[in-house]
């Protein structure tokens, strides 16, 4: 290979069915990976990796749960206190050190999310847009970063994306909840990975774990995570500050701002442009919406609008085709517990579980439980549109009225794997399943019919 050709793209293991792999399938809808991140392993000593996937929040099915990514920027000075489980930063809003012998786990924290809603966009001269930022009454928090198109080459060939050169501890703070909480994704950022939009993952044909060419002199950047990074998202994907120099990314700033809650937002987006010499815009807040405004799913039987014991709900679209869900809905309907055959807690919606149990329990009982690859498990509940696309309805999966099983032999738009046995069990207890769709999902089944006295 001459030395004036880009290094090839290096697909992080075989391709397994048709149309998409393991590693990928949180990207299609079928849910390999239950929330709206997903993060590889670290890099071992060979520096290659397989795909890993968490699930929602509060599980740990398949893996560690999900995680998400953060950027520069600081709570407000002393005297405007930071929300409990504020990040520890030095004056620059990098993080402090660990203490020697404390647990690496501490570098990520549980913090408060902060929406912002004012971006500051251009170049300022003089002090940190950030720090003038937070001298501005009326701010809560704010980050910096750095957007700029990349090239990098894929299986397709080359291409450019848009990314975002954040500092992880800092913008974690204004990313979707379910990201924030998360850690393997802002550990994978550290270690110098990339995190991907699921829909630019499916667009771009890629893996958790994949090496894709970017920048130039040879650089590489890894698939670390798939993950959502903002309401509406700031780019495609995200890496650290010190990843995007070595990379060579430059960017345009964004200063992203979380205003108080009883701000005048027109009066403090005046002050900021007078502080910062930086052009103040509005974020637009998602509206409101309500699940039964649309339809859900593709089964013929519409189980949320006739079931009493499943009521609709209200959320807001977070971008990347996920949702954020009325939290007094989840705490009410979306519990974890234990089922036969698949080892550990799943999480869905506590109408489904009675019916999942039954369905594994005669799995297990008829000596079909070899069949299913614990493993292999897909999840249950994640709160997003069929195949994180917002144009489309929304997924049985927000309601936590799916699951995925054998989902690396069942790929979408593959031919279905699973053995007839099991796919005549489900049914029996009132779920439909995805392999019978003209767009066959082999993987998927979905409550459709609620049977009394299943529990």
């Amino acid at each position: 290979m001459s030395d004036l050709q880009p290094p090839p793209f290096q697909r992080a293991r075989p391709r397994r069915g048709v149309g998409v792999a393991v590693g990928l399938a949180c990207l299609v809808g079928v849910t390999a990976c239950a929330s709206d991140t997903t993060a590889a392993p670290p890099h071992d000593s060979s520096g290659e990796a397989a795909a890993v996937s968490g699930e929602a929040p509060a599980t740990s099915r398949g893996g560690p749960p999900p995680a998400t990514l953060a950027g520069a920027g600081q709570d407000r000075p002393s005297g405007h206190p930071a929300g409990a489980g504020a990040p520890r930063t030095t004056a620059e809003g990098a993080p402090l050190p660990l203490k020697e012998g404390a647990d690496a786990s501490q570098k990520f924290p549980a913090v408060r999310t902060r929406q912002p809603t004012v971006r500051l966009t251009g170049e300022a001269a003089g002090q940190s847009p950030v720090r003038a930022a937070l001298d501005v009454d009326g701010v809560s928090f704010a980050t910096g970063v750095r957007v700029g198109t990349l090239p990098v080459a894929v299986s397709g060939g080359p291409t450019t994306i848009e990314v975002a050169a954040v500092t992880p501890h800092a913008f974690r703070v204004v990313t979707p909840e379910v990201t924030a909480k998360s850690t393997d994704v802002w550990k994978r950022l550290v270690e110098g990975d990339m995190a991907v939009l699921h829909k630019t993952g499916k667009e771009l044909d890629v893996e958790l774990g994949d090496r894709m060419p970017a920048g130039g002199d040879g650089a590489r950047l890894r698939v670390g995570a798939f993950a959502s990074n903002g309401i509406p998202p700031v780019a495609e994907a995200i890496v650290s500050r010190e990843t995007a120099e070595t990379v060579g990314l430059q960017g345009r700033l964004q200063v992203l701002v979380s205003l108080d809650e009883d701000a005048d937002g027109d009066a403090v987006a005046r002050r900021l442009a007078d502080a910062t010499g930086l052009e103040p815009e509005p974020i637009e807040v998602p509206a409101t919406l309500r699940a039964d405004q649309q339809a859900t799913g593709h089964s013929a039987t519409d189980l949320p609008a006739q079931s009493p014991q499943i009521r609709p709900f209200s959320y807001q679209s977070i971008g990347d085709g996920m949702i954020r869900i009325d939290p007094g809905w989840v705490r009410r309907n979306i519990v974890s517990a234990d089922v036969p055959v698949l080892s550990g807690p799943v999480t869905c919606h506590r109408a489904m579980i009675p019916q999942l149990r039954a369905a594994l329990e005669e799995i297990r009982q008829r000596g079909l439980h070899e069949l299913i690859r614990p493993g292999d498990f897909g999840g249950c509940w994640t709160p997003r549109h069929i195949l994180f696309d917002p144009r489309r309805n929304l997924s049985m999966h927000a309601w936590g009225l799916a699951v995925d099983i054998n989902v690396s032999t069942n790929a979408y738009g593959a031919q279905p794997q699973l053995d007839p046995r099991i796919v005549e069990v489900f049914k029996k207890w009132g779920f439909a399943w995805g392999g019978e769709w003209s767009t066959p999902d082999g993987m998927h089944f979905e409550l459709q019919t609620l049977i009394d006295g299943s529990g």
